[in-house]
């Protein structure tokens, strides 16, 4: 008789201040959404949010949101305390707990699987993460630091942070790979009359339509992206819209106003579905200067936009020179230089978003990295206490 496959791992997801429009909020959302779809429970729990339910339901996830016990005193052992006592009295619920940022709360979650007997693992989303908690000296972060060590595994989105955690002190099999996933049912190319409503909803006409989409903060470079198209020898006339928000956008709004572009530029605020700037524009523009794996450039590939973005780790990861085009962080010419290839050859355009589509199909749909994941889980609970029996069922 052949022997059964064991059912896949149920993972709780820890997401701190789950609510902010982000990478890894979104992401673990997703993936819960995904495991959910193919018969896998799993389900959110976060930190608790001023004026938010303590529970509520998206995407068919629940997500708990804890206070700090006690309540009137929101430090780190009160948090502590608080996950402890859920996580304790769920324990029948989940099989792994999957910390999806590396912070003082995923310390907090290393530690408590020791005390439950339930495998740990903690992902790092961007670059520098694993260096800053190993160099500060503080009490506090050698602390957590030690706790986080003993995580069953750190899920590096990265090789670079791959890199970095190795020299940081974790050991090659504990620090393993492991990327972003995105959904290419929701982010696939636009139909024409999609894609022709959302231009004219956007207010987009026959001009060529470049998109960014991330936080405005500094490290996401959108200074050297509004430079680049002021350079641009091809792209006068083009449009470009800024989705998203942050403590740069008065900046960013001055700078576009004193290179001259401010009539092609339209800074559009936060969306929680960017799906529809995908269906109107032509091209992605990712000029970050640091990155984990940037869910931005996944769901344009996937969307079937042809992207430029910056050759750091995180994009290097996603992108290669046949799907995407890469140029130098902080290089305004080289920047310009990439913009006006896409815009005077749409053949090139065409070429690079099939191109790209299929490289996310490949290596990055859910269906691969959630079945990566339960990979990971497996081997993180041998010798744990709990281990499901095997059965029939399978995660796509």
């Amino acid at each position: 008789m052949p022997e059964r496959a064991a059912r896949p791992l149920r993972p709780v997801m820890i997401v701190p201040d789950f609510d902010r429009i982000g990478g890894y909020e979104l992401q673990a959302l997703s993936l819960a959404a995904h495991y959910q779809r193919n018969g896998v429970r799993s389900f959110l729990v976060s930190n608790g949010g001023g004026g938010l339910a303590g529970r509520e339901e998206r995407l068919g996830v629940v997500i708990h949101r804890l206070p700090p016990s006690p309540p009137h005193r929101p430090n780190w052992a009160a948090l502590f305390t608080s996950f402890l006592t859920f996580l304790e009295s769920h324990r029948h619920e989940y099989d792994v707990i999957h910390c999806h940022a590396l912070t003082f709360l995923a310390a907090c979650c290393a530690r408590i699987g020791r005390i439950l007997g339930k495998p740990v693992v903690v992902k790092v989303a961007t670059e520098r993460d694993v260096r800053e908690y190993h160099e500060n000296r503080s009490l506090h972060f050698r602390l957590f630091f030690r706790w986080l060590k003993r995580a069953d595994r750190l899920l590096c989105l990265s090789e670079s942070i791959q890199r970095e955690a190795i020299a940081c002190g974790f050991r090659r099999e504990q620090a393993v790979i492991a990327p972003n996933g995105v959904d290419t049912e929701r982010f696939a190319p636009a139909a024409p009359a999609a894609r022709a409503q959302a231009r004219a909803a956007a207010g987009v006409g026959k001009e060529f339509c470049l998109l960014f989409v991330g936080r405005l903060v500094e490290r996401k470079g959108v200074d050297v992206l509004l430079r680049a198209l002021a350079a641009s020898q091809r792209a006068r006339s083009s449009r470009l819209l800024v989705v998203g928000d942050g403590p740069e956008r008065a900046r960013l709004e001055q700078i576009a106003k004193e290179t001259g572009i401010e009539a092609q530029v339209r800074f559009l605020g936060e969306h929680a579905d960017v799906a529809p700037f995908h269906a109107c524009a032509d091209a992605l523009v990712f000029p970050s200067r640091l990155e984990g794996l940037p869910n931005a450039l996944l769901e344009a590939m996937a969307s079937g936009l042809p992207s430029i973005a910056t050759r750091i780790g995180g994009c290097v990861d996603v992108m290669t020179e046949q799907s995407g085009l890469l140029v130098p962080p902080d290089d305004v010419p080289a920047l310009a230089a990439a913009i006006d290839n896409l815009v005077r050859d749409p053949g090139r355009c065409a070429a690079l978003a099939a191109a790209g589509r299929q490289r996310v199909l490949d290596r990055f749909c859910f269906s691969v990295t959630a079945a990566h994941l339960q990979q990971i889980y497996r081997e993180t609970a041998v010798g744990k206490q709990g281990v499901p029996a095997a059965s029939q069922s399978k995660v796509q």
